[in-house]
């Protein structure tokens, strides 16, 4: 293990920490794909801390673009 100790957290620590992953919606679905990391404690969903953040700059551009951006409010408009 590195320096770093592992602490799970829940997903309302998930999305205060990370705004794009405040949607349960959201989080539900890239649980179900395998797309995020997850531990699953009986009925409980945990985070790893460090492969949340591991992820997250692995799929950075991608988060980016959740919000949506004026590119797609434009081609809309079209």
């Amino acid at each position: 293990m590195t320096d770093m100790q592992t602490r799970l957290i829940d997903r309302k620590t998930l999305g205060e920490m990370h705004p794009a992953l405040k949607s349960k919606w959201r989080v539900d679905y890239l649980i179900r794909m395998r797309r995020l990391p997850f531990l699953k404690l009986g009925k409980n969903i945990y985070f790893n801390e460090a492969s949340i953040a591991k992820w997250i700059e692995e799929n950075e551009h991608k988060l980016q673009d959740v919000g949506g951006d004026d590119d797609s409010a434009k081609r809309k408009a079209r």
